[in-house]
């Protein structure tokens, strides 16, 4: 006796083939393409991911270098960042991890940052086989200050 099985698509198939759209989130490091600036766009592999994380840390550096952040304590910590960005290639910021005396003697800090990441320029975004995917990136800060 031989058996087959077939999916319901298979005899249901009316020659049109279709085109599934992804969109759940993909990690970094599993993609075909990583995200890319403009400036990135020629580079390849991983010439164009250390372009992309050079260019977004320089982004956060300069930005941040121009806000005065005032603190009653001294503050030496990490923050990060974890940004989101879409399948169209928009960033968002989609949480920061910090410590409670981060987040009671920089209550502005949250603030700024999604400021940070709202002029951030339009990129392009990761793929995956070829298909636009959203990823989420990992960004590490420096957040010292003096009393």
């Amino acid at each position: 006796m031989l058996s087959s099985c077939y999916s319901c698509n298979y005899f249901s198939n009316d020659g049109k083939q279709t085109k599934q759209k992804l969109d759940t989130i993909v990690d970094f490091t599993t993609v075909s393409q990583s995200p890319s600036f403009k400036n990135c766009e020629e580079l390849l592999d991983d010439d164009k991911t250390n372009c992309f994380r050079n260019s977004i840390r320089k982004h956060f550096t300069e930005k941040l270098k121009e806000t005065q952040f005032s603190s009653d304590a001294e503050i030496s910590e990490t923050v990060v960042l974890i940004l989101r960005i879409n399948n169209k290639g928009k960033v968002s910021l989609k949480e920061v991890e910090s410590s409670n005396v981060i987040q009671e003697k920089l209550p502005d800090l949250l603030a700024v940052l999604n400021k940070i990441v709202s002029e951030l320029p339009q990129l392009t975004p990761a793929s995956k086989i070829g298909i636009p995917v959203t990823t989420e990136y990992q960004l590490p800060i420096k957040i010292k200050t003096t009393e």
